[in-house]
């Protein structure tokens, strides 16, 4: 049984690789259902599977953006977890936050709880960036800085005025206004037409006249 998990490249699987590496055996349902209760599969959802041994003794930390993409897709991080990923904001961010097509959904699993809110598929196009996980093979698609900052106000600050959102952006979250002067311009300039949303705008606004 080891054999089998080694031989699996990534550190997660989901049943069907695990299916077709157990087809020699009677119930092979019944073998993955052993590793988990064994300790060798840390369950994230029915079907989705962590490999422990990759995670022993906290040699590797989990890929916890890969891991948020697969979980529930299409989806692709942002908010709050994207913008400590930039390090935009001081605090540490225990809720993986991603945003979806599809409904919002929330996971708790033995790792953490990964949080999805929904987004309408024309401004959930705009702003996506993929990038690579060192050492572990594969990537993730995570918001831009521009993106996840547009999101986060998109789905918090309501309608605030554009001297509310600014103290809000700098006292409540946190933000330097070096960071904010560090987004690309033109690139939020593109996810405010596509959001068009008046807080979006008056973000787009704010970093435009810092």
């Amino acid at each position: 049984m080891r054999n089998i998990l080694d031989i699996i490249e990534t550190p997660y699987v989901d049943c069907q690789t695990l299916l077709a590496h157990l087809s020699e055996y009677r119930n092979p349902r019944d073998r993955i259902a052993r590793m988990v209760k064994n300790g060798e599969l840390q369950r994230l959802k029915n079907g989705f599977f962590l490999i422990t041994s990759r995670f022993l003794r906290g040699k590797v930390d989990y890929p916890y953006e890969q891991i948020a993409n697969l979980l529930y897709g299409p989806s692709y991080i942002s908010l709050e977890w994207a913008m400590s990923f930039y390090r935009f904001i001081p605090e540490r961010v225990s809720v993986v936050t991603s945003v979806t097509v599809g409904s919002n959904k929330e996971f708790g699993t033995p790792i953490g709880t990964f949080m999805y809110r929904h987004l309408s598929r024309s401004r959930y196009s705009v702003g996506i960036d993929r990038k690579e996980i060192e050492g572990q093979g594969g990537g993730f698609l995570i918001a831009t800085a521009e993106k996840a900052l547009a999101d986060w106000v998109f789905f918090t600050c309501g309608e605030m005025t554009k001297e509310e959102l600014l103290e809000d952006l700098l006292e409540g979250k946190r933000i330097e206004k070096d960071s904010l002067r560090s987004l690309d311009k033109e690139g939020l300039k593109k996810i405010a037409q596509q959001y068009q949303s008046t807080t979006v705008k008056r973000l787009y606004n704010i970093i435009r006249d810092l």
